[in-house]
């Protein structure tokens, strides 16, 4: 038994389907159906049943979970105070990147100013997303990682981050690339009349919420499809398989090689930058308040 069989458990039972656990981990459905086997036949327990549709525990499976969790978690802290130990003194900011969440934005900027504070070192860190939380990489904040970039409005504000502004990503439409709506330079909503198009829900993202009012109030013909939440790897597979348009923003355009991501006509952007907790501890404080007065002159 390894951490890469028990991490795949936990990720079949949260997403109930070999395949669509493979998906996150980048890996075909048959190699994570060969781990849970191999999983299943060292501790000599049925974890899974499966079925047609996907794969759902089993009684051993229930009482196993919390326990893989735990492991997971005390291994997570075992890693993270240890190399807080050999990097006692220093003063090193954990910036979490993610496909989703790519630190890219930051670490350009850092380039240029990263000689205006020698006092601190980065370290990237490649994050997981947290398969209890809805929020994904966001709950990731404080724990694995001291900040991250991603988007940010009142909405997400009001979740107990704090945020430094550092630009505007664009919204776009993702499509198959084999999908006519490839071809265009532009897409306005016009042009998704009578066409179904991936959303995340009402409520998640101020600024999608208003491109949902305009659709609803002057488009009606264009039929929503919503996400389950936040957007993840799945999102990005159902709009190849099931040839839907999807509403995309800038740092997105390169997640799955067969969708195209065409500009979308609109005045509303989204705001990105640096994210944080509300309390983060003194040193990211400190970090923070210098990096603000370096941006700013």
């Amino acid at each position: 038994m390894d951490i890469t069989q028990l991490q795949t458990f936990v990720r079949v039972s949260q997403y109930g389907s070999f395949t669509k656990a493979g998906e996150q981990s980048f890996i075909s459905g048959t190699a994570v159906m060969k781990q849970i086997n191999r999983l299943e036949s060292e501790l000599n327990l049925k974890l899974f049943v499966r079925t047609a549709t996907g794969a759902k525990l089993t009684v051993e499976g229930e009482k196993f979970l919390p326990y893989v969790n735990q492991i997971l978690s005390l291994l997570d802290t075992a890693i993270e105070e240890t190399r807080k130990a050999g990097l006692s003194g220093q003063n090193i900011i954990n910036v979490g990147t993610s496909i989703l969440h790519p630190a890219d934005p930051f670490m350009e900027i850092w380039k240029k100013i990263t000689a205006q504070m020698p006092d601190y070192q980065i370290r990237i860190v490649q994050l997981q997303e947290d398969l209890r939380s809805k929020n994904r990489e966001y709950a990731m904040l404080g724990k694995n990682c001291d900040i991250i970039v991603g988007t940010f409005d009142n909405t997400t504000l009001k979740q107990s981050f704090d945020a430094i502004t550092l630009g505007q990503y664009d919204f776009g439409i993702a499509v198959r690339s084999d999908n006519p709506l490839a071809k265009l330079s532009q897409i306005d909503f016009e042009d998704l009349d009578n066409q179904k198009l991936l959303s995340v829900p009402m409520g998640i993202s101020e600024k999608n919420d208003q491109l949902r009012k305009i659709i609803h109030d002057k488009y009606p013909t264009i039929k929503i499809v919503e996400t389950t939440g936040r957007y993840d790897m799945n999102t990005f597979n159902q709009a190849v398989e099931e040839n839907i348009p999807l509403i995309t923003l800038t740092p997105w355009k390169r997640i799955h090689p067969n969708l195209v991501s065409i500009p979308l006509k609109t005045d509303i952007h989204v705001s990105y930058g640096i994210l944080t907790t509300k309390f983060p501890g003194s040193k990211v404080d400190n970090f923070l308040l210098e990096l603000s007065k370096v941006l700013r002159s």
